[in-house]
C-alpha cells in the first residue's frame, strides 16, 4: 500500500511539472530549460523513489547503481575510490566516492564539482522524539546535488567545455552524529589522497552544490568560501545577477563546515552554493514536495554558464 501511495505522489507532482517545464525562464542562457529541468527533476524523482540513502542501506546501493550507469553513459572517464569508516572498536562501514572525468576542449588544471549523494541515518533534527533515530528521504539534502551533477554530466557529454571537469560524488558527508568526527567522510579521503599528488594535479576550483532544491531558494555566500575563493564566488554571483535571480544573495551569512571545507584547508580554492535555512533539515520531512525545479534548474544554470568562463 505504500508503494503505491508513493508511485501516486510522484505521478500527481510529475503532471504538475509539465506545466512548469513550459513556463520556466530561461535565465537569459541558451540551455534548454524544458529539456534539462526535466532531465534534472527526474533524477530527483528516481532517488526520492529509492527511499532514505543512507550507507549500507537498499536505496544507497540503488542510488550507487544510478550513479555508475549515468556515469558509463556520459563520461569520459569513471572512477571509484572505496574507503572503510570505523564507526566503533568492533565495527566499520564501507563507503565509496564515485568521479566523472570529462576531458573538456582545451585541458588544463579541472574543475572539481561535488555533492553527497548519502542522507541522513537518523532524523536528530526532527520535532518527534519517537521518530529520530529513523534515516530520513534527504530529497534535498543529498537528493538535489546528486540531481543537479547527473545533470550536468548529460550536459557536459552534448556540449564539453575548455577545461576538464571532474563531478566527484561523495559518501559520507552526513553519517555521523554531531561531535563524532564521522563527517564530510568522503571529501576528506578524497582530499588526503590528493594532498598526496604534486600540486600540478589539484584541482583549479571545487565547487560543491548542496541543498540547492528549497522551493524558497536563498543562496547565502559562505565565510570559508570567500575567504579563499573570493574571484569564483565573485563569478557565480556576477553570473547571477545577469541572469537575474533574486535567490543569490550577496551578505555572507554562513560559516559552514561542508565538502567544501577539506579543500579549503589545503588552500585550494573552495566554494559551496548552499540553500542553509531549510526547515527541514535533518528530518523526516526533507521530502520530494518541498523541493523546487525552477530552484535546481537556476544552480545549473549558473554553474554551467560560469564554468563556461574559466
Amino acid at each position: 500500500m505504500r508503494q503505491v501511495e508513493r508511485v501516486r505522489n510522484f505521478i500527481l507532482v510529475g503532471s504538475l511539472l509539465v506545466v512548469l517545464f513550459w513556463s520556466l525562464p530561461s535565465f537569459g542562457s541558451s540551455i534548454d530549460s524544458k529539456k534539462y529541468s526535466r532531465v534534472i527533476w527526474n533524477y530527483l524523482e528516481t532517488l526520492c523513489a529509492f527511499g532514505p540513502r543512507n550507507p549500507g542501506s537498499e536505496g544507497y546501493q540503488a542510488s550507487l547503481d544510478l550513479i555508475r550507469r549515468e556515469g558509463k553513459k556520459y563520461a569520459d572517464q569513471v572512477l571509484e575510490y572505496p574507503f572503510l569508516v570505523r564507526t566503533s572498536t568492533s565495527s566499520s562501514q564501507e563507503m565509496v566516492n564515485l568521479e566523472f572525468r570529462f576531458h573538456g576542449t582545451k585541458g588544463g588544471t579541472p574543475i572539481l564539482i561535488g555533492a553527497h549523494f548519502d542522507t541522513r541515518p537518523f532524523a536528530d533534527e526532527d520535532s518527534n522524539p519517537e521518530k529520530l533515530l529513523e534515516p530520513i528521504m534527504g530529497a534535498n539534502d543529498g537528493g538535489s546535488g546528486t540531481a543537479v551533477l547527473l545533470g550536468i554530466a548529460q550536459y557536459l557529454n552534448q556540449h564539453p567545455v575548455a577545461r576538464p571537469v571532474h563531478l566527484v560524488f561523495f559518501d559520507g558527508e552526513d553519517f555521523g552524529a554531531k561531535d563524532s568526527g564521522l563527517r564530510l567522510l568522503g571529501s576528506t579521503y578524497y582530499a588526503q589522497k590528493l594532498a598526496q599528488e604534486e600540486k600540478a594535479k589539484w584541482p583549479y576550483w571545487v565547487l560543491i552544490i548542496d541543498m540547492i532544491g528549497d522551493k524558497d531558494l536563498q543562496i547565502f555566500k559562505e565565510s570559508y568560501s570567500l575567504k579563499g575563493s573570493s574571484i569564483f564566488l565573485d563569478k557565480i554571483y556576477q553570473v547571477a545577477r545577469e541572469m537575474g535571480l533574486k535567490s543569490f544573495k550577496e551578505k555572507v551569512k554562513y560559516t559552514i563546515y561542508d565538502d567544501h571545507y577539506p579543500f579549503h584547508r589545503m588552500g585550494i580554492p573552495s566554494t559551496v552554493l548552499i540553500d542553509f535555512d531549510y526547515p527541514y533539515w535533518h528530518t523526516l520531512a526533507d521530502t520530494l514536495d518541498k523541493c523546487s525545479v525552477e530552484s535546481m534548474f537556476s544552480v545549473f544554470s549558473v554553474v554551467m554558464k560560469t564554468i563556461k568562463g574559466l
